[in-house]
């Protein structure tokens, strides 16, 4: 009787466990800002997946976030810290590509699921999958189904690019020059430039000697207002559209008029999707930050939502070989409407925006106009392995 006691006590005690969830992403850096939204909404998915419990199962659920600084290095030496001396069950990260590649490495080693946001580079779900590795964020190719096809249809048949050089930049222009091969368009020059520039008028020399109808821009974190503000002050909008992914809210509110008339993706803005789970993330990230959610928010709170959906099916249970059955396939309401788990790569298919950069009516900015919604079927990336 005693020992039967003792165990339904254990078993209690148990079943009180901590679910610990380690984030790596970058809180200093050009991507600073990326890592912020990341974590306010994957706070925010949480909250709402749990309806403000924080629990799955009777397990508490817990975040330990620290820093990459951008650098891979660090990154995993932070991953393997949280694993070995926190005991972290799941991984959640990067702002940066590169650190996200070192810790899918570390995921497999330890067996730990790694759920990907924001981190966009295709070789994520492709050369350095594991069965670990699952990605909320859309990949590179993602956005280039969602815009290339329009951009040769409707903007111009002849293309250039400037890009950062490193990993997604260069793997963000391939998907783009694959899309827009595809579908009739001439490749005229690529343009990558070092990551750190803010002097990016030599490398705009070489984008307006193309001569080409439409430039692709491929640009993230910092630099992004530099790049528009001379891309406006040497004319290049003046010559030729320019398209690609469209920042985070603080860049083109930096940017002023700068970017009005561009015409691309977006990932996600708070204004576009009409449903009731993104009314809820705009009203509580009000509410908690006093502002609306950004670029990356949405991500964040889809990667929450997705981790309580799996848990809860698991009754709890954080251990990967339990998540990952569950979690290929698995379907869920986000801020952007129904996001899928493709079972061969693990990359979430979702729906995505093409939009149309327009000045706001009271401000000194510009905002996106939805020009089309495009599908989770439609915007599907290629397989890049089989599973």
């Amino acid at each position: 009787m005693a020992q039967s006691i003792l165990g339904q006590l254990r078993e209690a005690l148990g079943s009180r466990r901590a679910i610990k969830i380690g984030v790596v992403t970058s809180r200093v850096g050009p991507l600073d800002y990326y890592g912020t939204m990341e974590i306010q909404g994957l706070r925010l998915g949480i909250e709402y997946a749990t309806d403000g419990s924080w629990e799955v199962a009777g397990r508490p659920l817990q975040i330990f976030i620290e820093d990459d600084a951008g650098d891979p290095a660090t990154g995993g030496q932070k991953a393997r810290m949280l694993i070995e001396q926190e005991g972290v069950h799941i991984l959640q990260g990067c702002a940066s590509s590169a650190v996200a590649m070192v810790l899918a490495g570390i995921a497999e080693e330890y067996g730990r699921l790694f759920l990907i946001e924001p981190a966009a580079a295709d070789s994520l779900t492709g050369p350095y999958l594991n069965r670990y590795l699952f990605r909320t964020a859309p990949n590179v190719s993602q956005d280039a189904a969602t815009a290339g096809a329009y951009a040769v249809e409707n903007l111009g048949r002849s293309f250039c690019f400037i890009a950062p050089d490193y990993i997604w930049g260069r793997q963000s222009t391939a998907a783009w020059k694959r899309v827009i091969g595809e579908h009739g368009g001439e490749i005229l020059s690529e343009v990558l430039v070092p990551a750190d520039e803010t002097d990016f008028r030599p490398y705009l020399r070489q984008v307006l000697a193309a001569k080409a109808e439409v430039l692709v821009q491929s640009w993230a974190g910092a630099g992004s207002g530099p790049l528009f503000a001379q891309m406006r002050e040497m004319g290049v909008f003046d010559v030729m559209q320019v398209t690609g992914g469209l920042g985070d809210r603080e860049a083109r509110h930096a940017l002023g008029e700068a970017a009005c008339g561009m015409v691309g993706i977006i990932k996600y803005s708070c204004i576009l999707p009409t449903n009731q789970v993104n009314d809820w993330l705009v009203r509580h990230h009000q509410e908690q930050y006093g502002q609306d959610p950004d670029l990356f928010t949405g991500g964040g709170f889809a990667a929450g939502i997705a981790l309580v959906e799996a848990l809860n099916r698991t009754e709890g249970n954080p251990d990967a070989e339990a998540l990952i059955p569950v979690m290929e396939n698995l379907s869920f309401e986000g801020p952007k409407g129904t996001y899928t788990f493709r079972r061969q790569d693990h990359q979430a298919l979702q729906p995505m925006y093409i939009v149309e950069m327009v000045m706001h009516p009271e401000q000194s900015f510009c905002i996106p106009r939805l020009i089309r919604e495009i599908s989770a079927e439609e915007s599907a990336p290629p397989l890049a392995v089989a599973r």
